[in-house]
């Protein structure tokens, strides 16, 4: 009897699922976000997570890298932007306290503004008060569940 051959790509749905989430913004547009974390690759983990979180304002995809050290209670955030046909370009980086958040306030000719990481109901959310050519963006994305927190 002959066996079905099994596909070796995880389905995408499945994928979906878990690290995608849609955010509505407040102009009604909604906001895809994608999110993965980064594990130990060799070596004893440690109480740091590493994330990597995507989504698009109008023209521009913004990748933010987050680093949390749940022990010292610290974040550590670099905030990178994509336009088409552009390489990528580092926006800001910055380094806080958990539980206070940070502000990183950035101004190039296509991206000017702040982004506010901060923590409410054990997720992390990022506040976006910004401009890409010319357009504003503001509101609240909820970006990944932090249950570690106590």
């Amino acid at each position: 009897m002959a066996h079905a051959a099994q596909d070796p790509h995880p389905d995408i749905d499945h994928w979906l699922g878990n690290h995608h989430q849609v955010s509505d913004a407040k102009d009604g547009d909604a906001i895809h976000v994608f999110a993965i974390e980064h594990g130990t690759l060799y070596g004893t983990a440690d109480n740091t997570k590493t994330y990597e979180v995507s989504f698009g304002l109008g023209p521009i995809t913004i990748r933010i890298v987050i680093v949390i050290d749940f022990t010292k209670k610290t974040i550590t955030v670099c905030v990178y932007g994509k336009l088409p046909f552009l390489p990528e370009f580092k926006i800001a980086c910055g380094s806080g306290s958990l539980t206070d958040g940070i502000t990183l306030k950035f101004n190039f000719k296509v991206i000017s503004g702040t982004f506010t990481f901060y923590i409410k109901d054990k997720w992390l959310w990022l506040h976006y008060d910004v401009s890409v050519l010319g357009k504003h963006w503001k509101g609240d994305i909820k970006l990944i569940p932090l249950p570690y927190l106590a």
